[in-house]
């Protein structure tokens, strides 16, 4: 579809000012003319001449008789005797100089015309490239014309020859002879002592910011227009001027006055000036040439894009107006190159030589791939190329039709076809690379065909890793690793793991370094330099203008500033105020158009922030979300006036600590460590600011990772980073264009295209499970092997990694679970025994006790395949290297989803999540706790729970020395949510002190356990009998129907199986595990317990403590999350309210019910109420133990493996140690006496007597 709009040009024409046409549709699922490859054909201009000595019909090498037929059709127009004649050599050139420049004309006119006949006809056999539109540099608008069908070969050559001599008039340069004489009746005349152009002009490029062009451009108008001329914008940062001869010392003088602005000089001075206001009875002299000549210029078949801002051409007015344009209009080259970019075409062609039609467009960033053709050689390759990257479009339309499976042979064929393209034509490599970045993009929120999958990837990453292949290699898979193993020079380092498809059809597994791929993303903040803070406020006066980011920005500081009381302040201090908001608005506002524009770079990667001095940590501050960008601007301004007194440093200082709160980002600290939580990020603020006027010195960035590092702005401080010794890539950014125009800044483009073009549904997954255990990405891809795909993550396990593969080949999805020292946080007693055994060990003891469950039992737990123990080194930028242990085991995949995930997703109503945990408990107790049945031995209590506990906050004490210090863990008391408990100490001394409560906690018997029933270990297989019962209740249905759907729900309906046991027992583990059956009740513990809020942070929580030193802890978790919408706990036990079985609202209200269907049935004493009599005391007891212990598995490291010791960062393990304190402060107000009734269960009181 076409818009123009029409205006009259002085002379009488119309032209088109300003017209837009509906790009040709790229999208990949149409048909037809969606496969067709689109091309721009840009003619050169008459500065290009120079590469046209010795070129003719020969030269262009072509074989077509249409060819032949240009050159014969321009001979005849010409009056020359044969085609040969029309060869620019010497002995072809006139001898009169201004009639040469005109012959040169009309044979450049003609040999391009040539070129392009080449083209078409080569494109008509293949189907490839289609001519969306031409456009050339200024004389090259007429061989635009010529191909477009406006003008006849003929004609075309006809004014091309008296192009340059009209507008050599103007200096009283005239042809002699009888070209002369043609042409004397239409030149303008002149006095011969004041002709236009008295004396040669400088033909000078003039670069600089596009506001400082425009300020010297505007003094050139004002004051000195007969002597400065504008007659070419050729980009945002260049224009072009002529610059009379005898002006040039004062010109000099006036670029003094503008530093910002410098100046080339790009040819000899010349008298021929065309786009010249000189030029404007020349430009009438060419009118009535026209006319004379009864030149017929036509609407073009083919539209044309104008080179003087007229938009598209589209009448034969239009291109008469861009034909007289070339004598006395500015170009607008600029413009022509964005008109370019809005058709996207696939591909932009140099029909020419010389080249200078590409430079044009590198210097404008346009974004279509460039090629020049220069004759039928390059013709040949350019429709090669089209033909080709049109089969690939045609190829992903099928293959996203879902009909086949895998690429067919003649996928592959051409995938190897496109390889060789790129490796030889870089202009179509730029093409695929832009084609394969697209459909990268898209595939992140598109479903995918499996066979489009593969063939998009196998193009990705072929592309990418091309450099590392040979002649006839694709790469089907590539995965980037962190070394674990090997020799110490790569330990810890990355390396990029590809999987090739040979020549021969054969696959090879190949690792190259990852030189160009980094694993973590750094935005670098800093203070712009003195000089700069005009440029900032420019900066930003520009984003306020057009960026919704930067005027939210400045919204949220004027709304902050309203609020504050305001000082006076002197002139220096008040200065200082609005830089420091000038430089807010301007790098915080860069950094939101890249996580923008740039999504994929920042999406898929780990990122932080860094401030290099102080102004630049209170920027990363704002950018991170820790402060407001109000809360900054006293400090930053107090920080950037001259002479501030250093003595209100620390009282601004410690105001901005107040207002600080967890970041939403990382920061890194100035060690060089991530921080995230408000506690560390206040320390590392006054750290900064102690140590932040120092000067010089490398800043050490502690993430064992290779970095890119992108400055927003500034960029003075960057060489003091040093992460070493891991690389580091560093991207400057000086201007917010340079994030969505691609070209502007060629680094990030290439950054940005390398994260694309290795991205993939497995990588973006990796990357997610990554960040959200604070691992690298590489760390984690470490652990999958060549020719295996990652299906997901487990997320449940503390200090473990489970990941689902499939290998090629095969459609079984596995499950490889991983617990290793190197993802523990807890430093664990490799000799550990019991309760004390670390991780790792457990996870061998888990795979033997797999292997020895009762055949029974096998269908209900995953399957053992194989077990791997090893050592792994690890270097660390600060303690050096370590040595961690782990073992690594492989085992059936149990479909399904997670009790947890399932109640997070549905939030399904209590009764449900009660009915459900029935079946668990109930399953549990009939089927696992009937094996291996022994009597206690007896005596269990002290060795099982309570030196449990002592070890293992003696573990939290080292791990964390002090989080887990005498503040929290040595007062007799500790007050939590405002209450007072007894603290751990306290509470095992009393359960020591009675014998009589180690008689009711002891359990009566031993026997198989499960050991670790948290409901992210058990996975249903079968939801539907579940949504039904919830899909029946929130419709408001009878009790009998919903009662009937309840009861539908069973172990066998639902396909309830077990993972991940804790194969710890008293005294035995692995295949001998024997145990209290009690600890099979853990459910409860995701529910009324807290646990699934807990383990995802869904809370807040503040440490203080009283003046006597008593540790006060509140737990507030966060309102509606979907926990709190499924379970609706209340904590009746903590606040005193009653449960109402008969009308349960949340699961409180269900546990009395549930758990009396498996120790009391029908109100009569049965097997286990003989077995437990004091059952419910004793789950109130295990349950304490279960948190109480747990903190050591809940620690939080950064991510290059260290631990932040503060309460904020390692909030969960102290809300879990919180949860216990109250349970086992419940289990003994039972064995006291003074609590009777738990959640509606009465408490057995008889047993007190004793």
């Amino acid at each position: 579809m076409l818009h123009t709009e029409r205006r009259d040009d002085p002379h009488g024409h119309s032209q088109t000012t300003s017209s837009t046409i509906t790009p040709v549709d790229r999208g990949a699922g149409a048909s037809g003319d969606s496969a067709r490859f689109t091309a721009i054909g840009f003619f050169p201009g008459l500065g290009s001449r120079a590469a046209y000595r010795g070129v003719g019909l020969e030269t262009i090498g072509s074989g077509f008789t249409s060819v032949g037929a240009v050159y014969d059709e321009a001979a005849a127009a010409l009056g020359l005797s044969s085609a040969s004649s029309l060869a620019l050599t010497p002995a072809n050139l006139p001898a009169d100089p201004v009639e040469r420049q005109g012959f040169i004309g009309a044979a450049v006119l003609t040999h391009n015309i040539a070129i392009h006949t080449d083209l078409v006809e080569r494109g008509r056999r293949a189907g490839h490239p289609i001519f969306t539109a031409f456009t050339g540099e200024s004389f090259g608008m007429l061989a635009s014309a010529v191909a477009a069908g406006s003008l006849t070969i003929g004609n075309g050559v006809i004014l091309a020859r008296a192009f340059t001599p009209l507008l050599l008039a103007a200096a009283n340069q005239r042809a002699s002879g009888t070209f002369g004489d043609a042409l004397e009746q239409y030149m303008p005349t002149y006095s011969s002592s004041h002709p236009p152009v008295a004396e040669p002009a400088h033909v000078i490029a003039l670069r600089g910011a596009p506001d400082a062009l425009e300020r010297v451009l505007a003094y050139a108008v004002e004051h000195h227009d007969d002597s400065i001329e504008l007659h070419k914008r050729y980009s945002r940062h260049q224009a072009n001027v002529y610059v009379r001869s005898s002006f040039i010392p004062s010109f000099a003088d006036i670029l003094r006055s503008f530093p910002e602005v410098s100046a080339e000089e790009l040819k000899e001075p010349t008298r021929f000036l065309a786009h010249s206001r000189k030029m404007t009875r020349a430009r009438e002299a060419l009118d009535r040439f026209i006319d004379a000549h009864g030149i017929d210029i036509r609407a073009p078949h083919t539209p044309l894009i104008s080179n003087s801002g007229g938009g598209f051409l589209l009448t034969g007015d239009h291109v008469r107006g861009a034909v007289l344009a070339m004598t006395n209009e500015v170009m607008h080259s600029q413009r022509t190159v964005e008109l370019i970019d809005d058709l996207r075409p696939d591909l932009v062609i140099e029909i020419g030589r010389g080249g200078k039609s590409l430079d044009l467009l590198r210097d404008n960033a346009s974004r279509p791939a460039a090629v020049m053709g220069s004759d039928a050689a390059d013709s040949s390759r350019i429709v090669s190329g089209a033909a080709l990257a049109g089969r690939l479009t045609h190829t992903i339309d099928a293959l996203r039709s879902g009909a086949t499976a895998h690429p067919d042979g003649r996928d592959i064929t051409l995938l190897r076809d496109l390889t060789s393209l790129a490796a030889n034509e870089p202009a179509f490599a730029r093409y695929l690379t832009t084609t394969a970045c697209a459909l990268a993009a898209s595939a992140e929120h598109d479903s995918e065909p499996s066979a489009f999958r593969e063939f998009r990837e196998t193009l990705q990453f072929t592309l990418a890793h091309r450099h590392h292949l040979g002649a006839g290699e694709l790469v089907v898979n590539a995965r980037q690793k962190k070394r674990l193993v090997g020799s110490r020079r790569s330990l810890g380092r990355a390396y990029t793991e590809l999987r090739i498809l040979t020549a021969r059809g054969t696959i090879r597994d190949r690792e190259v370094s990852a030189t160009e791929d980094t694993e973590a993303l750094v935005i670098h903040f800093e203070r712009p330099r003195r000089a700069r803070a005009s440029e900032t406020a420019r900066a930003a006066r520009e984003l306020l203008d057009s960026q919704p980011a930067a005027q939210r920005l400045r919204d949220a500081i004027v709304d902050h500033l309203r609020r504050e009381d305001r000082p006076s302040r002197s002139l220096g201090a008040t200065i200082a105020h609005a830089d420091m908001i000038d430089v807010i608005i301007h790098q915080v506002t860069m950094f939101e158009l890249l996580k923008q524009h740039r999504r994929g770079l920042v999406g898929q990667s780990h990122v932080f922030l860094d401030g290099s001095d102080p102004v630049g940590w209170l920027l990363a501050l704002v950018a991170g979300g820790a402060v407001d960008p109000g809360d900054v601007i006293e400090l930053g301004a107090h920080v950037i006036a001259p002479r501030s007194p250093e003595s209100r440093t620390s009282d601004l200082v410690a105001r901005l600590c107040e207002r600080i709160r967890d970041a939403t980002l990382p920061l890194l600290s100035p060690d060089g460590a991530p921080v995230l939580a408000r506690h560390d990020l206040h320390a590392a603020t006054v750290a900064v600011f102690q140590r932040g006027h120092a000067r010089g010195g490398r800043r050490s960035i502690h993430l064992n990772a290779s970095c890119t590092v992108i400055a927003l702005g500034s960029a003075s401080r960057l060489a003091r980073l040093d992460t070493a010794p891991h690389a580091n890539a560093v991207i400057v950014v000086r201007a917010a264009d340079e994030f969505w125009h691609a070209g502007l800044n060629p680094a990030l483009d290439r950054a940005d295209s390398r994260v694309l073009l290795t991205s993939s549904p497995e990588r973006r997954a990796t990357a997610a499970y990554a960040r959200r255990r604070n691992l690298l990405h590489t760390t984690v891809s470490s652990y999958v092997n060549a020719g295996e795909t990652v299906v997901g993550f487990g997320e449940g396990g503390s200090e473990s990694m489970t990941i689902f593969f499939r290998r090629d080949g095969g459609d079984e999805v596995l499950v490889r679970k991983v617990l290793s020292e190197a993802l523990t946080t807890a430093r664990w007693d490799p000799a550990g025994t019991g309760p004390m055994l670390p991780p790792f060990t457990k996870a061998k003891r888990q795979a033997e006790y797999l292997a020895a469950l009762p055949d029974a039992l096998r269908p209900f737990f995953p399957e053992v395949y194989d077990v791997v123990e090893r050592e792994i080194t690890l270097p660390d930028q600060a303690r050096g290297e370590r040595v961690c242990r782990e073992v690594i085991y492989e085992m059936s995949y149990v479909a399904g989803d997670e009790v947890g995930q399932y109640v997070r997703e549905h939030t399904p109503p209590a009764a449900i999540i009660a009915r459900l945990y029935e079946e668990i408990i109930g399953f549990v107790h009939r089927n696992v706790h009937s094996e291996r049945r022994t009597p206690s031995p007896g005596a269990t209590i002290e060795e099982q729970y309570f030196r449990k506990i002592e070890d293992r906050l003696d573990l939290c004490r080292q791990t964390a020395p002090r989080t887990f210090g005498p503040a929290l863990l040595d007062s007799e008391r500790i007050v939590i949510n405002g209450r007072p408990y007894r603290n751990y100490r306290a509470l095992l001394s009393e359960f020591r002190a009675n014998p009589a409560y180690a008689s009711v906690l002891e359990s009566r018997f031993h026997s198989l356990v499960i050991g670790d029933t948290n409901t992210e270990n058990i996975k249903i297989g079968d939801s539907a009998p579940l949504l039904r019962a919830q899909e029946l209740m929130q419709a408001g249905a009878s009790d009998d129907r919903v009662a009937r759907a309840l009861s539908d729900i069973t172990a066998e309906s639902i396909r309830l199986k077990f993972l991940d046991p804790r194969a710890i027992g008293y005294r035995s583990d692995g295949a001998d595990t024997r145990d209290d059956p009690m600890y099979d009740n853990k459910p409860w513990h995701n529910s009324i317990g807290h646990y699934d809020e807990m383990h995802n942070e869904l809370f807040d929580l503040d440490v203080s403590s009283a003046a006597d030193g008593t540790p006060s802890i509140s737990i507030a978790f966060h309102d509606d999350n979907p926990y709190q919408r499924a379970y609706r706990v209340s904590d009746a036990v903590e606040h005193g309210r009653p449960i109402d079985r008969d009308h349960p609202r949340g699961i409180e209200d269900h546990f009395a019910d549930v758990m009396s269907t498996v120790y009391v049935r029908a109100g009569e004493s049965s097997d286990h109420d003989a077995d437990d009599p004091h059952w419910i005391t004793r789950f109130v007891f295990t349950m304490g133990t279960h948190f109480t212990a747990m903190p050591p598995f809940h620690f939080s490291s950064e991510i290059e493996g260290t631990l932040v010791d503060s309460p904020d960062v390692q909030r969960r393990p102290i809300a879990i140690y919180c949860e216990g304190i109250k349970w086992l402060n419940w289990a003994l107000e039972m064995l006291e006496g003074t609590r009777t009734e738990f959640l509606g269960v009465d408490v057995r009181s008889e047993v007190f007597a004793r």
